[in-house]
């Protein structure tokens, strides 16, 4: 269900329950109750599987009908790159970057077409922020963001404030692999159980079609995989919500502290509940909105290693240091936006482009804004 369905059945929820003790609410917007709707436009928007852009667009909140019932207030002031220090005085270098992210993300810095494309979508990137080194990509990136890891891996404030962001979960993959292979400390491989869920198709036989061999080799979103590889020491993030009051959130980066064969034992270093030990067990993770004619059933841990990870689960993440690897562009609304708004300073950026052959657009990345978002907003900062 997209986002804009969402809330019309929420709406509509609403309504059936609050119309049981009052009519006269029943025909008002969510039963006259009062709706905190929070978000950017600015940053990835709705995520349709391969969903065109105008399929994107109409999925946003602002094309329900809803939307002008809905009064808007936007923030006055950045906080991740604070301008202003202690004594009040203006850092007029982080004024500029916060200007030229905000320019970036509206479609307002200077772009170039690639040969064949109809749209200008490459722009430059400054020179500040570009690792240039004769090292393999990875290593570029790793060393550039975790220096002296060898000597820092076990220190939870060195990891907690950096990362490297890329755009898709295999780049992703291959960066916590090489980390992995470097991370001094006890390891342990976890295998999953996968199964078909028989409610989810007509045929009974439909194991047969698909044995755990094949089910095992299966990748997907916000799924861990079949073959878990950790380390003592090693920063993992939350996939699902276990125990948000005991700050165990989706999102959550934690620090594997021990394990056994069914139980993870780790410390939180993000959110309100840093320091905290907390018991990981194996649950019940579902596969949704995939090709495949089933939904898979999978028992595993719900964490992925997170030295590296994807530009739209670091959403709601705010880092120091931030390393971004490119070895292709970004692919949607808002991704270049999200990746460059993580860090708190500016200096703290560095970026690996891969793809960078093209010699009239060398240093250019790919920025794709959607504008036609903004069209009914008030944003401006």
């Amino acid at each position: 269900m997209t986002q804009r369905f969402a809330f019309e059945a929420l709406d509509k929820t609403l309504r059936d329950i609050l119309g049981v003790k009052d009519d006269a609410n029943r025909l008002k917007l969510f039963g006259s109750m009062p709706i905190l709707l929070g978000g950017d436009f600015r940053q990835i928007l709705p995520v349709i599987p391969k969903g065109k852009r105008q399929e994107v667009i109409h999925a946003c909140i602002n094309r329900s009908y809803l939307w002008h019932h809905c009064q808007q207030h936007t923030l006055s002031h950045i906080m991740r790159v604070n301008e202003y220090s202690a004594d009040g005085s203006h850092d007029a270098r982080k004024h500029a970057f916060n200007k030229w992210v905000l320019d970036v993300v509206e479609g307002k810095v200077p772009a170039r077409c690639k040969d064949g494309e109809d749209e200008p979508t490459w722009i430059k990137i400054p020179d500040e922020f570009i690792v240039r080194t004769e090292k393999p990509p990875i290593e570029a990136i790793v060393d550039t963001i975790f220096q002296d890891f060898t000597v820092k891996q076990e220190d939870e404030e060195y990891l907690r404030e950096r990362a490297i962001l890329t755009p898709r979960n295999d780049y992703a993959a291959q960066i916590n692999k090489h980390m992995f292979k470097i991370l001094e400390g006890a390891s342990m491989t976890f295998k999953s159980s996968d199964e078909i869920c028989k409610g989810s198709t007509d045929t009974l036989d439909q194991h047969h079609a698909y044995p755990v061999e094949f089910l095992n080799k299966l990748n997907f979103s916000g799924v861990p995989p079949h073959k878990l590889k950790l380390k003592i020491g090693q920063p993992v993030m939350l996939l699902r919500n276990l125990c948000p009051s005991a700050g165990m959130c989706n999102g959550t980066r934690l620090i594997i502290t021990d394990f056994q064969k069914f139980v993870l034992q780790a410390r939180i270093i993000t959110g309100s509940h840093i320091g905290k030990t907390v018991i990981i067990p194996r649950i019940f993770l579902t596969s949704t909105q995939t090709k495949w004619p089933f939904v898979m059933q999978r028992i595993q841990f719900p964490v992925r290693p997170c030295y590296a990870m994807t530009i739209n689960k670091s959403q709601g993440q705010s880092l120091k240091f931030v390393g971004l690897y490119f070895p292709k562009p970004v692919f949607s609304h808002g991704q270049l936006y999200v990746a460059l708004s993580r860090v708190t300073d500016p200096s703290g950026l560095k970026i690996v482009m891969v793809d960078d052959t093209d010699e009239h657009l060398k240093g250019h990345t790919r920025n794709v804004v959607y504008k036609e978002t903004f069209f009914n907003l008030n944003h401006d900062l």
